[in-house]
């Protein structure tokens, strides 16, 4: 069966202009991840972009970068055979003043990043938190207690940086909903996605390291309920550092008994790096994936994946990197 990449790229209809569909393109970039907080999108358009108003095929070349305005909302769908799947959902962030036009986007974070926030809280939950800074938005969060925090003059992009910085805990949105704190926990029900390297891998930037191989040093950090810290140490002295968050763990030894059995998780058989797939089976960060080699049949094993790169284009055609994150060890 030969497989037709097609795409479709919509920009709803606007105070300004209906709605307009793209269904040729020059090339897409996208990039999504748990540690990004924002994901992102290039489209490039070609010389003589193609679109659809209402239905009625339209042609136009300079007049593009008049028509898309920052701000406007975008859906990018990418597949084979007329067969799509949305890749991302965002807003206009730049239109390049060059030839070929290239349009650069962002996700949901983009809105987030224009909520301005004066907001002073006592010890709350993290929930609780996000909840009064922006009560239209679903909000996934960890179970945990915050401090007392008193953000000013900021916005609410710039609060959950604080958070990544000060508590490790990561934000990103699923769509319209904010996720906070849940790196690999949302998505963790799903069935695995199989992938055998010799098969539907298309290459591999792959690191295969025993367990007596990894040599990393953790940082356990616990934050109490009225904000302040614990922290120990286990593993290799001069090993990768790695910071592990809990929350609530307030006697020392626990700690360092909690640490050194998450330590165990590192202490795997198991690779490192990215694979290049294509754009089939659909896969995205906070997913799994199943590796299996015939050629290294004990090698196989079950990871999360950390991040994932989009790339559509006639020449290299609709390939999807992922990179993974940790072995999924229970």
């Amino acid at each position: 069966m030969v497989l037709v990449m097609v795409a479709k790229i919509t920009f709803p209809a606007t105070d300004t202009r209906k709605e307009l569909v793209l269904k040729k393109i020059e090339s897409v970039h996208i990039e999504s991840g748990w540690k990004r907080l924002t994901d992102t999108a290039e489209i490039t358009l070609p010389r003589k972009a193609i679109y659809f108003e209402n239905g009625k095929r339209k042609v136009t070349f300079y007049e593009v970068k008049k028509i898309f305005k920052k701000g406007d909302p975008v859906i990018i769908e990418l597949g084979y055979n007329g067969m799509f799947v949305k890749e991302f959902t965002g807003y206009i962030t730049h239109v390049s003043a060059d030839i070929p036009i290239k349009i650069k986007c962002e996700d949901e974070m983009y809105q987030l990043k224009k909520i301005p926030i004066n907001l002073s809280v006592r010890k709350t939950s993290l929930q609780e938190l996000l909840e009064k800074m922006i009560p239209k938005y679903t909000i996934d969060a960890l179970e945990v207690e915050i401090g007392a925090q008193r953000f000013a003059k900021t916005t609410v992009a710039k609060v959950l940086e604080y958070l990544k910085d000060e508590y490790s805990l990561y934000s990103y949105m699923k769509g319209s909903q904010l996720v906070c704190g849940k790196v690999y926990a949302d998505d963790s029900d799903d069935a695995a996605i199989k992938l055998n390297l010799e098969k539907n891998v298309v290459n591999n930037d792959l690191n295969y390291k025993s367990k007596d191989d990894v040599i990393i040093r953790i940082n356990a950090v616990s934050t109490l309920s009225n904000g302040s810290k614990l922290e120990v140490t286990v593993g290799d002295e001069n090993g990768e550092e790695r910071q592990l968050s809990y929350y609530g763990i307030e006697i020392k030894a626990e700690l360092l008994k909690i640490a050194k059995e998450d330590l165990k998780k590192y202490k795997v058989d198991g690779f490192t790096g990215a694979v290049k797939c294509y754009g089939i089976p659909v896969i995205h960060h906070g997913n799994k994936i199943q590796l299996t080699s015939n050629q290294y049949p004990d090698r196989n094993g079950l990871y999360y994946v950390e991040e994932t790169v989009i790339d559509f284009n006639e020449s290299s055609g609709y390939r999807r990197n992922v990179k993974l994150g940790d072995k999924v060890t229970a």
